[in-house]
């Protein structure tokens, strides 16, 4: 009788922890609690705008400047120069610099976009990690709970049969040292657990009570490695490092223009002048000016070498990070699949396990078999339990982990 009510007290155990209730804790409601905690999306969105207006300001090289102006000249023994009017000047043509600069610019914006995004990302790795190393350290201590309560009922057993005779005082100490065992064991499960349970609170600003409640998702199928290979060499990361070597490219680009000539217009509108010893009646003047570079020291020159090797730096760290994404995709890939596969035998092991721990226990009372026996088959019952609940969290957590390294946000 108490061993049926311990089998049920274990099966509620096992269904209240697996089962995935409309009021449990998704994976997916954490991350949106953590995102509303952190503020890299509004540090990106306030980057976003910078880089909004940096655009536009670059744009405005594409217009005239009309300004006032006004001047006051005296000389010895010369006549004073007055003159109060309005200057516009416009820039003609400088290489196609500015044209390059605005094209990094918008290349900025989508960089800025792209690093949300990126920080989304990062914030959801922590926050499976933590989700689901808090489910293990919840299975272990729920199991070494099972556990010490098992045993306790084996100290209690024994010690009514030493007391009438049918079992020895050293079976009791074999109990009684299990149950110590364990106590020592579930101190530091219980340790482990909190310690889980507090990062996830800090992590996600979730209450102790709402995060009890994390559920552990049915472990779906999964696509083919090479859907999440072709994600994971699309992900933001990577194009970023594409785009920054777009840009190096610009930059190169206006580092070997540095040497074209630059033609500027200027024109002058006089509200009014006095003073002028030439042309005194005119009311404007325009004029272009042409500047060449003739020498700079080399300066020119260094500069294009410079975007030469940061443009081949990006391109090999394009190359690293692809080849990186790649290996830690087919890492996880390979991962989930031995935890997947391991699943039914630990399930048909811990049924047998679970089996072989009654008969030996009616055995034991029919006097067939030692206590340490009954020990040895309610530890491998256990340990079975154990492996079979670790192998189904471990198969999910690898599953989300492949969909983080493929760039797939909830």
């Amino acid at each position: 009788m108490v061993f049926q009510y311990s089998k049920f007290f274990t099966l509620l155990l096992v269904f209240s922890f697996y089962s995935s209730g409309a009021l449990g804790l998704t994976l997916e409601e954490s991350f949106s609690s953590a995102l509303g905690i952190y503020q890299s999306d509004k540090v990106n969105d306030s980057k976003y705008q910078q880089a909004i207006e940096a655009t536009n300001q670059a744009r405005s090289l594409y217009f005239p400047v009309l300004s006032a102006k006004g001047s006051y000249l005296k000389q010895d023994e010369a006549l004073t120069q007055k003159a109060v009017g309005l200057n516009l000047t416009a820039n003609l043509f400088n290489g196609g610099k500015d044209s390059d600069k605005l094209g990094n610019f918008k290349v900025d914006e989508v960089i800025i976009k792209n690093t949300k995004k990126l920080d989304q990302l990062g914030i959801y790795t922590e926050v499976v990690e933590a989700y689901f190393n808090f489910l293990l350290n919840l299975s272990e201590v729920k199991n070494l709970d099972l556990l010490k309560k098992q045993s306790n009922e084996r100290v209690l057993e024994i010690k009514k049969r030493v007391q009438i005779g049918r079992s020895r005082r050293g079976e009791l100490l074999q109990a009684e040292a299990q149950l110590a065992s364990v106590e020592a064991q579930l101190i530091n499960g219980e340790g482990l657990y909190k310690q889980a349970l507090e990062k996830l609170i800090l992590l996600t600003g979730l209450s102790e009570n709402k995060i009890k409640e994390a559920t552990l998702e049915n472990l779906l199928d999964i696509k083919p490695f090479d859907e999440y290979l072709q994600l994971a060499l699309s992900r933001e990361d990577v194009e970023n490092k594409q785009l920054e070597i777009e840009k190096f490219n610009r930059n190169l680009t206006i580092a070997k223009n540095h040497l074209m000539p630059k033609i500027d217009l200027s024109s002058n509108y006089y509200a009014y002048k006095d003073g002028s010893t030439t042309y005194k009646n005119a009311d404007w003047d325009v004029g272009v000016n042409l500047t060449v570079p003739l020498y700079e020291g080399g300066s020119s020159r260094s500069q294009v070498k410079i975007e030469v090797e940061k443009k081949l730096t990006s391109q090999y760290q394009l190359i690293d990070l692809k080849r990186k994404l790649t290996v830690e995709l087919s890492s996880r890939f390979e991962a989930f699949k031995r935890y997947r596969d391991q699943i039914t035998p630990f399930d048909q092991a811990l049924d047998r396990a679970r089996k072989s721990y009654e008969e030996t226990l009616r055995d034991y009372r029919l006097g067939l078999v030692t206590n340490l026996d009954v020990l040895t088959a309610l530890n491998l019952y256990l340990d079975r339990k154990r492996d079979s609940e670790k192998t189904q969290i471990l198969a999910v957590l690898s599953k989300k982990q492949i969909e983080v390294a493929a760039g797939i946000l909830p």
